[in-house]
Formats: structure tokens, C-alpha cells, sequence
């Protein structure tokens, strides 16, 4: 099946990525944190099972031996992350905070890779994280660091933090992932945190009593799982294998700048105010200088 070219759907995956914080800010207005997490992946599942069910089928043996390793990977991943996600939305965080915050992700996977799985580094890469790290804390802080240890962190930045730490968790571990088409592994991974959001919702069912979203719930929910969700991937993965891993990787870091800019265009309580350009500015040099450093460490070792 042919596809846009690749460097469109490369622009593409990270768009509707970056619309992720949009839809779970505009969400709560019909939608609680543990609903949306439930519908959307229920749906996601239902729907990957129509179109793949021969292939899952077809690995279904690969997809049951590790089992466990799915649900945990799945459930966190998809599940926990979307929980947190969208209760930070709930307790009013912002799209710009939010979409910045995840250019830690890099920095927490540098750490775990180069201290506890004997990665290495490259010294512009430490140099990169640590200027997003300066240009989260100059944001949350809203340009005064020193402010932090009496005002501390809002509710809704303290759980992008956390967040933080589940997806790099979970970056890391997909580097076990079974040997099957990333189809067949979104589904898997889609039909755990399904079952992992179960709980969850459940328990909001129990103390507030069975509401289906309304028609604004539903609209929000297809596009979530059918751009987000799922072509998000389809684009990112069939670059992959047009362009080559590394080149395609290096348009991910659109991420935080892109949600950044989609909050601002989408939202008029969200603007780029001046402590907010500083971070932008931070957090994209990093960004970039830690691209760099992989670069040179990636050529010296193919030297």
C-alpha cells in the first residue's frame, strides 16, 4: 500500500502527536481523565482487531508468550500515561507546560541508558539535556528558579513530570519488544491498557454512576484514536522503513515545539509569554545540541 511521501508523513506523526494535549485539555470538559483513557483504547483495539485480525492471528503465539511483558509495557505506557496525562489537564495544567515538559523524556532515558544499561554518551548530549532541563525548570518556575522552593511546582506540571519518568520507562523497554509488525504490537499493547484502564474507570462508575460521553466526548474520541492513536504511528513507522530509523528520529524532536504551538493557536488562555520564549529557546538548543552528540558518538563508532 502506497503512503504520502515520507517526508510529509514526518511532519505529519508529530502534528497529530502534539494535538495529544490539545484533545485531553479540551477533553475535560466531557470526559474525566479515567473515561477518556478507557474509550479511547477500547476503541483503538476494536478497531486495529477489524483491520489486522488476520495478522494478529498470525502472531498471536509470539504475542502470548510474552504476555506479561505486554501488559506491563502496554499498560503503562498507553494506560498510566494517558491517566496522569489527562489528570494534569484536569487540574489545570497547560498545553505549552505540558508539551515542554516531555523534552525531559530524553534526558531520563540518557540517564537509566548511560547508569544502570552501560550506554554511553556523547559530552554534547549531557550538554543538550541539561539545557532542556534548565528550560523546563525556567518554565515551571515562570522564570524564577528560586521561587520554586517556597511556591513549588503547579498540580498540573508535578504530574507531566511524572510522566515523564512512565514514558521513558517505557521508551526503554521497547527495546524488548517481540519481533512482530508494530500493527500487531499497537494492538497488543492497545488491548492492555484497555485492561489496565478497567480498574480505573470502574471505580468512577461505582462512586458517580454510568454516564456515556456526549456527542463532543465521541467526536474527540475518533479523531484521538484514529490520528493519534493510530496514523500518527502508521506515518512515523512507514517513514522508518522509506528513510532510515536515525533520520526519521530526528523529527520527533518537533514534539514539544509543536505542541507548544498548537496550544497557543488552539487555546487563547495559552500564550508564549516572555519566560516562555527564554524556555522554548532553552529547550530547543538542547534539543539540538543532543541530536548533534548522537550524531558524532554514531559516527565514531561506524569509524
Amino acid at each position: 500500500m502506497k503512503f504520502l511521501h515520507p517526508y510529509v508523513m514526518l511532519f505529519l506523526a508529530p502534528l497529530f502527536w502534539a494535538t495529544s494535549n490539545v484533545t485531553g485539555k479540551l477533553g475535560k470538559a466531557w470526559l474525566s481523565p479515567y473515561a477518556f483513557t478507557f474509550w479511547r483504547w477500547l476503541l483503538a483495539t476494536a478497531l486495529l482487531s477489524l483491520l489486522f485480525r488476520r495478522q494478529i492471528r498470525a502472531d498471536w503465539p509470539q504475542l502470548k508468550a510474552r504476555a506479561g511483558w505486554l501488559f506491563v509495557v502496554g499498560g503503562s505506557g498507553f494506560a498510566l500515561f494517558n491517566v496522569v496525562l489527562y489528570g494534569a489537564f484536569a487540574r489545570g495544567a497547560s498545553v505549552v507546560n505540558v508539551s515542554m515538559i516531555t523534552a525531559l523524556i530524553p534526558l531520563a532515558v540518557l540517564l537509566v541508558d548511560v547508569g544502570f544499561l552501560r550506554g554511553r554518551a556523547h559530552p554534547l548530549q549531557w550538554l543538550g539535556v541539561a539545557l532542556s532541563f534548565v528550560g523546563v525548570l525556567w518554565l515551571v518556575s515562570r522564570g524564577e528558579p528560586l521561587a520554586l522552593r517556597e511556591n513549588g511546582i503547579a498540580p498540573g506540571d508535578s504530574l507531566a513530570l511524572v510522566n515523564v519518568v512512565i514514558y521513558a520507562g517505557y521508551s526503554l523497554a521497547l527495546r524488548r519488544a517481540p519481533p512482530v509488525h508494530w500493527a500487531r504490537l499497537l494492538w497488543a499493547m492497545c488491548a492492555a491498557a484497555t485492561l489496565v484502564s478497567v480498574p480505573f474507570y470502574a471505580t468512577e462508575l461505582w462512586t458517580r454512576g454510568f454516564h456515556l460521553p456526549p456527542w463532543q466526548g465521541w467526536l474527540l474520541l475518533a479523531y484521538v484514536v484514529l490520528f493519534v492513536s493510530i496514523l500518527s504511528k502508521l506515518f512515523y513507522m512507514e517513514s522508518v522503513l522509506v528513510i532510515g530509523a536515525s533520520r526519521a528520529a530526528l523529527t520527533m524532536n518537533l514534539l514539544p515545539v509543536f505542541g507548544a504551538l498548537v496550544g497557543v493557536a488552539v487555546f487563547a488562555d495559552e500564550r508564549l509569554g516572555g519566560y516562555v520564549l527564554v524556555a522554548l529557546a532553552l529547550v530547543a538548543a538542547g534539543i539540538g545540541l543532543s541530536e548533534w552528540g548522537a550524531m558524532r558518538l554514531a559516527f565514531r563508532r561506524g569509524a
